[in-house]
């Protein structure tokens, strides 16, 4: 097609120029036809391109020419025409992406990098409370939460964040970023108000329970105790010392249950006061050097303080520090705490068996046991661990645990340089 299309040009062309020579030579004048014929041509040609210039604003029809031009102008047609069918098939396929966005439960909020809404659904609407006209707006400014806008601009968004909005009623939203592409991010809203709810009676159960359970326990054990005191059959002394043993784990048990029940209903708005964390250290290790034989040391050069919740972060010594004595072996346990440029590193070392890899992730889980069998011989509710991850989410922290067969564990958490500070000496 494109080469007739060439033949045709030239033939028009050879044919316009030659009617010029022949009309100049029958006059004489056969180079002036020449040049009449190459004028003539070349004002077709540029009246032909005048026509496609005006029909390409679309203020006149398509050029009707033979030539290249007319050759073009029915390419150009045909691909308008293919253009205009696969922008309808694709705005059909964006319409039902809209839609299938659309009826989703879970809240969809698109991001430009910067942070600027771009588009949201229906559901985002109703959980966030967001309007039409607030594209274009940033985020943080319609989610005025200040764990959310701590988490935006982190930019780590490798775990999820939950938090509760208030508008027309109370939600307990639970908020994933993902980054889509080079300059947007995906915000999904999860409505885990019903979920919530289930959680907290769940809480408040075992919550009452423990506490219905801690009276009678402590009557029994109070007997228990009086009556290992007394002169009995060695048969029967036996069965009131196992009772009363197993009478006090019940009773560490329930103490723990309450105390991870008020972990877990507690306000995480809050970041607490400042408090001495080196004179907490010493403090925790002056209670518990009895119990491990004087097998703790303890190294901290400065006065640092941090900011929290000194009875929780108290609990999270105690409990690590307890499990390296039952589980360290007979070795020096190594308690330090030193200031670093990211933070406050807080770390336990002992030189016990030390646990298998396929455990160390769950091992923060209520009641999970390495080994069930060594558990009962030492004692423990199996819930200190679960307490320490509570409490040191209300840090802004997580446990950090290594671990070698053989060589012995390493617990370590890090608090952050916005909630530690380095006490100048006077």
């Amino acid at each position: 097609m494109q080469q007739v299309a060439w033949q045709r040009e030239f033939f028009r062309i050879l044919v316009v120029v030659g009617l010029g020579v022949a009309l100049g030579w029958s006059s004489g004048h056969a180079i002036w036809g020449l040049i009449l014929g190459l004028l003539t041509a070349q004002v077709m040609a540029f009246r032909a391109m005048a026509s496609l210039y005006r029909w390409s604003y679309r203020q006149g029809p398509p050029p009707q020419d033979s030539g290249l031009i007319g050759y073009s102008v029915d390419k150009l047609i045909r691909r308008e025409k293919n253009l205009k069918n696969k922008l309808a098939q694709q705005a059909i396929q964006l319409q039902r992406y809209n839609q299938g966005i659309e009826s989703l439960h879970d809240g969809v909020v698109i991001i430009g990098q910067e942070g600027y809404i771009t588009n949201f659904n229906g559901s985002a609407s109703r959980l966030l409370g967001l309007r039409r006209e607030d594209s274009g707006q940033h985020i943080t400014n319609l989610i005025r939460n200040p764990r959310f806008t701590r988490y935006f601009n982190e930019g780590d968004y490798n775990s999820s964040l939950q938090f509760d909005v208030s508008h027309r009623k109370q939600f307990s939203l639970q908020i994933q970023i993902t980054q889509f592409g080079l300059d947007q991010k995906v915000m999904l809203v999860k409505d885990i108000t019903e979920r919530k709810r289930v959680e907290t009676m769940r809480q408040n159960f075992i919550a009452d329970v423990s506490h219905e359970l801690r009276t009678p326990l402590t009557v029994i054990n109070g007997y228990l105790e009086m009556l290992d005191d007394m002169e009995l059959p060695p048969s029967l002394q036996k069965a009131i010392t196992q009772m009363n043993g197993q009478g006090l784990r019940m009773k560490s048990l329930v103490n723990d249950l309450i105390e991870l029940s008020k972990l877990e209903s507690a306000n995480t708005e809050q970041l607490g006061d400042w408090f001495n964390l080196q004179q907490l250290g010493y403090s925790v290790v002056d209670q518990l050097q009895a119990y491990s034989a004087n097998r703790i040391t303890f190294k901290c050069t400065q006065a640092i303080e941090i900011q929290g919740f000194s009875d929780e972060m108290s609990s999270v010594l105690t409990n690590l520090l307890t499990n390296a004595i039952k589980y360290g072996g007979e070795d020096k346990i190594e308690f330090s705490i030193r200031s670093g440029f990211d933070g406050v590193k807080v770390s336990i070392s002992d030189h016990g068996a030390g646990i298998p890899a396929q455990h160390i992730s769950r091992l923060t889980e209520r009641f999970y046991r390495v080994d069930d069998s060594r558990e009962s011989t030492v004692g423990g509710s199996g819930l200190g661990l679960a307490i320490v991850k509570h409490a040191l989410e209300h840090h802004d922290t997580v446990l950090d645990i290594e671990s070698t067969l053989g060589k012995g564990s390493t617990f370590s958490f890090i608090i952050s340089s916005e909630r530690s500070r380095v006490m100048e000496k006077d």
